[in-house]
């Protein structure tokens, strides 16, 4: 992460504080926030090595043990489905079954919850699963504008986003040559070729940020 060197900054001179123009105020104003950002960050920073440590000794351990006991859960609940003597109302836990083990095959692709949940949620997981990254795809085009091609993995952000930066910049070539053969000037003001990075990645950021909240 690059980060901004502060030292070139520095706060108006507030020994006289009557005589800083609005400007000035509102210059130290947001040195201030700055500083207090960046000493969060660093906090943040120094405070990630231990927290990974603290991920992988103790809360992964555990995390496996949850999946390992809701997977059990799952095949004890479908076991008990099937059995004569149920009221109405304890067969009602296929909805249950179907929940926990669609969040099951989400986490681990498990083959067998991914028979049971077929057969309780009366569907199919993958066609799902497709149909979701469809209806992501379709989202994602409309907003950056471009279309990623039938051919991209949906299922890796990466790919995405390297296509999606792709797919932006030989638009902008594009216009450019188009520009060019009309003989007429763009029809927005000329941006230099820093602008038009900047905006890019701006736009492959938004699309992460979509993907990671997705």
């Amino acid at each position: 992460m690059t980060r901004t060197n502060l030292r070139s900054l520095s706060l108006a001179r507030d020994h006289n504080k009557s005589h800083l123009s609005k400007g000035q105020k509102a210059f130290n104003t947001l040195i201030r926030q700055i500083e207090k950002r960046c000493a969060r960050l660093s906090a943040w920073e120094a405070a990630m090595p231990a927290f990974h440590r603290k991920y992988l000794s103790e809360f992964a351990p555990l995390e496996k043990t949850s999946i390992d006991l809701r997977a059990k859960l799952v095949h004890r609940l479908d076991q008990a489905y099937g059995q004569k003597g149920l009221t109405k109302s304890e067969r009602r836990t296929s909805d249950l079954i179907s929940d926990l083990a669609g969040e099951l095959v989400a986490q681990s692709d498990d083959l067998e919850l991914k028979t049971i949940y077929n057969r309780y949620s009366e569907s199919d997981f993958d066609s799902e699963a497709a149909a979701k990254l469809d209806d992501m795809k379709s989202a994602l085009e409309a907003m950056l504008g471009v279309e990623l091609g039938d051919d991209v993995d949906m299922s890796s952000p990466g790919d995405v986003l390297q296509r999606a930066h792709a797919q932006m910049e030989q638009l902008q070539v594009q216009d450019a040559l188009e520009t060019l053969a009309r003989g007429s000037a763009p029809r927005q003001t000329k941006k230099t070729p820093r602008q038009l990075a900047a905006e890019a990645r701006e736009q492959v950021e938004q699309a992460e940020l979509s993907l990671s909240i997705r």
